[in-house]
């Protein structure tokens, strides 16, 4: 999986950890806060793709722990990684992946950091370069899904989630089209689908998700660690 893919799943899952002693800042932390009453029930697309963008509108913050499971098509090969996802308006974010190895993504609001310790290197790469979709800056309560994506419901095989399907009204090269699957009382993303322009697939599941816990802004900092080789993506 390229890093611009893995870049752009992190930012279109709404929403991994890097063992404390290899992080250079401390990850974000937060009690979850009571669960909010159920909306309405929504009766279309545009109702449930509005129900989404509004729960992520009202939310300041998020945290949830995360299972992605990317799928190579051509080889028929899964990986599947797990971690802590952080989210913080506006346009902040981190991912600490803990397994399979140890990794850690952060968007401080002007640039996004990639720290490999395995491999000693950080990239770094500036936000207003990387073209971040709507499926970021809706977070931010910026951006319009509707404006910007063709939407349709599929079909669902848990009768407690909706299946939202986004298709780029623009071209984008790295994804095809995204699936989001919605809980139907609270309109909060459970898993999200990006499928890329040859079929590849990045699934990721949320567990224990929580809004509006009060993260701390120096999670969402990072200096690059003495001796670590810094790459700077010119994209």
């Amino acid at each position: 999986m390229t890093r611009s893919m893995m870049f752009f799943a992190a930012v279109a899952l709404l929403g991994a950890g890097a063992a404390e002693a290899q992080t250079p800042t401390p990850a974000p932390a937060g009690a979850a806060e009571p669960k909010a009453p159920a909306p309405a029930a929504a009766d279309g697309v545009d109702a449930v793709v509005d129900g989404v963008q509004k729960f992520y509108a009202d939310a300041h913050d998020l945290k949830a722990r995360f299972t992605q499971t990317y799928t190579y098509k051509v080889y028929d090969r899964k990986q599947v990684s797990t971690g802590t996802v952080y989210f913080k308006k506006p346009r902040r974010m981190r991912w600490d992946y803990t397994t399979p190895q140890a990794k850690v993504f952060v968007a401080d609001g002007q640039t996004l950091w990639v720290y490999e310790p395995e491999e000693n290197q950080v990239f770094k790469r500036s936000l207003k370069a990387a073209q971040l979709p709507v499926a970021l800056t809706f977070m931010s309560g910026e951006g319009d899904l509707k404006a910007a994506f063709h939407t349709q419901l599929l079909p669902s095989k848990d009768a407690d989630r909706y299946v939202v399907e986004l298709v780029p009204k623009k071209h984008e090269g790295d994804y095809q089209k995204l699936l989001l699957h919605v809980d139907k009382a609270t309109f909060a993303v459970r898993a999200s689908t990006v499928i890329d322009p040859v079929g590849n697939t990045n699934h990721v599941r949320f567990e224990d998700v929580s809004t509006s816990v009060g993260l701390p802004d120096a999670g969402f900092q990072f200096t690059p660690p003495a001796g670590v080789r810094v790459i700077t993506d010119a994209k």
